[in-house]
């Protein structure tokens, strides 16, 4: 760890493989019910085994964001220098993932990477953007998720920069959607541009503590307040991931709020989020949303795609993340 302390010291090309069983970690039912109790996402697909006997796989699984969870945590643990963990100056700026499967109960996942991409950042004078790609590999062998972090690291040129960053500013209130309480939803119902706001939730010590513990990043901005104080935040930060996971829980209520037809293929296929500013322990969030894009899927007869993006807000006015996630809904369409 100690050769990466400046955005000169991260080549691409360089990478890690899970080579032995300890990099992995099995999805217990633990972990879905504290995500769960973490994000108030208490979807059946991933608590009621009942329901899920009767689901495309038979038994429960993991919350996509869960497998994102593990896979930032097994990245803290086994290749910190991904996440800036232990370089000066870094900051964890953004995530994307694709889910092309789930993970289900007991299955074990291993993390793989590879640094793909390293440039200027035009936003933030003194540092560079680097973007790592990773892959989650289940017991056996095959790929469920892909996608890429990028991180914020200071320049060797520029070893006195202090990175500053700036909050974005808030959509104006998107139109209500208020649906129908008696027939049924269709991906072509959710108008464009149409969404709402869900309440708030404040941030405490307990929500970073449960969420470090339960993905294993452990790193000191989040949890070690005399480590924090000397970085430009002043105090401990929570979690992005944490705040995001949070967030999708919170529109997740809302999502499903309208009578929807259960479809075989319907699910989470895709995730986008910018760490725009950092949340601190005592802040309040909540999350304006609002339907970007809706399309037929053609992959899936009787399915569509739903892109909804959504601004996480603070108590200020202020907007500390910006994201954008993927649907696979049930379609009108037929044919």
């Amino acid at each position: 760890m100690g050769k990466f302390r400046f955005f000169e010291d991260y080549e691409v090309g360089m990478k890690g493989e899970a080579e032995r069983p300890i990099m992995g970690r099995t999805m217990t039912d633990a972990d879905i019910v504290n995500f769960a109790w973490i994000t108030e996402d208490y979807s059946l697909d991933h608590l009621n085994s009942q329901h899920a006997k009767k689901g495309q796989y038979g038994r429960r699984i993991a919350h996509g964001l869960a497998g994102s969870t593990f896979a930032v945590g097994l990245m803290s643990i086994n290749s910190p220098q991904i996440l800036g963990r232990g370089v000066p100056g870094a900051y964890f700026y953004s995530f994307e993932v694709n889910y092309r499967d789930a993970i289900k109960l007991e299955d074990t996942v291993s993390l793989n990477w590879q640094l793909i991409e390293k440039t200027d950042d035009p936003e933030h004078e003194g540092y560079g953007r680097v973007k790592t790609a990773f892959q989650l590999i289940n017991q056996d062998g095959k790929q469920v998720y892909d996608g890429a972090v990028v991180t914020l690291v200071r320049k060797a040129s520029s070893p006195d920069a202090r990175l500053v960053l700036k909050p974005g500013t808030p959509w104006p209130m998107p139109s209500e959607f208020v649906p129908d309480p008696v027939k049924p939803h269709y991906t072509e119902d959710f108008p464009i541009g149409s969404g709402g706001e869900t309440e708030g939730r404040t941030i405490t010590e307990a929500d970073i503590v449960n969420f470090a513990g339960l993905s294993g990043d452990w790193d000191p901005i989040y949890t070690d307040a005399d480590f924090a104080r000397t970085t430009v935040f002043g105090e401990r930060i929570a979690h992005g991931m944490l705040i995001f996971n949070i967030a999708q829980g919170k529109w997740t209520k809302y999502f499903n709020k309208p009578n929807k037809p259960r479809t075989q293929f319907a699910g989470h296929l895709w995730d986008k989020t910018t760490f725009l500013y950092p949340v601190k322990i005592g802040d309040t969030i909540r999350v304006r949303y609002r339907t970007a894009a809706t399309r037929p899927s053609k992959k899936r007869p009787g399915s569509a795609l739903i892109t909804t993006e959504s601004q996480i807000i603070n108590q200020r006015g202020e907007v500390v993340q910006e994201s954008a996630v993927l649907h696979l809904e049930a379609s009108r369409t037929t044919a």
